[in-house]
């Protein structure tokens, strides 16, 4: 059995590749009574099942803990909700903010090691209740005054954490095991947040439930969930900050010795960058950016210089966190400012607009002025005004079942590969469908029920195939449509340089 002290020596040597900080977590600020009207007493099913408990920390009633027991991950969860001075219980709903935590490694989210892990920021913060510290980097408290919503962090319990390394995905079986602490669990993450945590906060809490109102952030592998986030979910965002996240994993070998060497998608069912190529490349923000093209919200990214220069070594947040006390920290943050270059280049030239922010500091030492200075007052502005629907969209997914923009789409086929719908008019009356399989498919509910509609599928190769389709009564057409096709090997960089397989296009109209 490998005793206490060799795990300590090889999880202090892994931290050097992890992606967090460590700052003090603040104190509660004296505040007035915030009136919430929460009557946890009378929530309905299936929320009056879940033994949900809220209640004020440290006296603060705009600072409450949220507690409870997650059917989805069978165990009692932990989350903080902050209520911004302009929360009122009844009136106009509030927008939201959902922030996800970072990194916290197994083998040390265990408070008996505090003597080690404090040594150092990056360490400190990956170890015992990380995902806790980890929100307090954004000061939030500080802000309540000047946010104009509120901000839910999910997972803060101070003891330990529930997402170590799940990246807030969905995990799947896997024939690779899971021991933990000596890895992370599979979990169901992504699912937890929209099934469960979302909709519980909405009975709780008079906020916003459109695209509009509701924005999330994060901070290291928080970041790159929040990217990964609003990329397979960019109907449920309108606001997305990534804070010293990753954009490209799979392709820049330094950022992938990190997400291979500390499990990331192994951890969630998903092995390797080489065995399981096509769902790394499902997770890999650079792959799937093109899902936020004509979003028409707000996007994000802001990274530390880690301390670099002599002018940053002079700013506060270098003196306090400086890189010589804290070589994990900044050597990670060094890492980050590069692999952030890609995104620079890249959502650009996709035609995603994108706020960059380099501010001095190690990873997450400025995590407090990115948030008071730039995601306060850029969400503000951006949940105070309209944001429309677009009128069409392009959308790519390995998933085999997906739903976007009121089209509900499965496909049956043998492997996995990407499936695109492109050019898909939100009003369901056209859209591009390119890969292989059975595709079945509901249009939004845009169609008078009952009512029959012309379907026209036309493949690339010029076949026509007509049916007449009866909407619904939600107002969907549903539609199969065969893209043939079908193959074995599963898609990969290679196969698709050697054109190995038959990916296909169908085109279909709606009269």
């Amino acid at each position: 059995m490998v005793n206490r002290t060799t795990r300590l020596a090889a999880s202090a040597g892994l931290a050097l590749l992890l992606l967090l900080l460590t700052v003090p977590d603040t104190a509660a600020a004296i505040a007035p009574t915030v009136k919430t009207a929460v009557d946890v007493a009378s929530l309905p099913a299936p929320y009056s099942q879940w033994d949900v408990a809220l209640r004020p920390v440290d006296g603060d009633s705009r600072v409450l803990a949220l507690d409870f027991t997650s059917p989805l991950l069978h165990r009692r969860v932990s989350n903080r909700v902050y209520l911004p001075d302009t929360y009122r219980a009844d009136g106009p709903a509030s927008p939201v903010l959902y922030a996800l935590h970072g990194t916290v490694l197994p083998p040390i989210d265990d408070h008996a090691v505090d003597p080690v892990t404090r040594q150092e920021s990056l360490l400190h913060m990956v170890a015992a209740g990380g995902g806790y510290l980890q929100t307090g980097l954004f000061d939030v408290e500080s802000q309540l005054h000047n946010a104009h919503f509120v901000v839910v962090a999910p997972d803060t319990n101070p003891d330990n954490s529930w997402c170590e390394t799940c990246g807030w995905i969905d995990g799947r079986n896997n024939l690779i095991p899971n021991v933990h602490p000596v890895t992370g669990e599979t979990l169901p993450a992504d699912s937890h947040l929209h099934r469960e945590l979302y909709p519980l906060v909405e009975a709780l809490f008079n906020v916003r439930t459109d695209r509009a109102g509701r924005g999330v952030t994060g901070f290291s592998m928080g970041g790159y969930a929040a990217l990964v986030q609003a990329m397979l979910h960019p109907d449920q965002y309108a606001f997305v900050a990534s804070v010293s996240g990753v954009y490209e994993t799979l392709f820049e070998p330094r950022l992938r010795t990190i997400w291979e060497s500390l499990g990331y998608m192994r951890d969630q069912g998903y092995g390797t960058g080489a065995t399981d190529e096509i769902w790394w490349r499902n997770y890999d923000p650079s792959q799937i950016a093109t899902n936020l093209a004509g979003f028409g919200g707000k996007l994000l990214l802001s990274y530390g210089d880690a301390c670099l220069s002599a002018a940053s070594l002079a700013s506060p947040d270098c003196r306090a966190y400086p890189p010589v006390r804290n070589p994990a920290a900044a050597t990670i943050e060094a890492l980050l400012v590069a692999n952030n270059q890609i995104a620079v280049k890249d959502l650009p030239a996709n035609g995603i607009p994108a706020q960059f922010i380099q501010l001095p500091g190690v990873h997450g030492a400025n995590n407090h002025s990115v948030y008071a200075d730039y995601v306060v007052p850029a969400a503000n502005e951006l949940f105070a005004r309209n944001i429309s629907t677009p009128a069409s969209f392009s959308y790519r997914t390995v998933l085999p079942h997906f739903a976007v923009w009121g089209y509900d789409v499965s496909v049956d086929r043998p492997n996995d590969e990407f499936l695109s719908l492109g050019e898909a008019r939100t009003d369901g009356r056209s859209f591009v469908l390119t890969g292989t399989g059975r595709v079945i498919l509901q249009t939004p509910a845009a169609f008078a029920p009952g009512s029959r509609h012309q379907v026209t599928a036309t493949a690339q190769d010029g076949g026509v195939v007509e049916q007449t389709v009866t909407a619904g009564p939600g107002g969907q057409l549903e539609i199969t449509i065969d893209l043939g096709g079908d193959q074995q090997v599963d898609q990969t960089t290679l196969t698709d340089v050697l054109a190995i397989g038959a990916v296909r296009s169908t085109r279909v109209q709606i009269a």
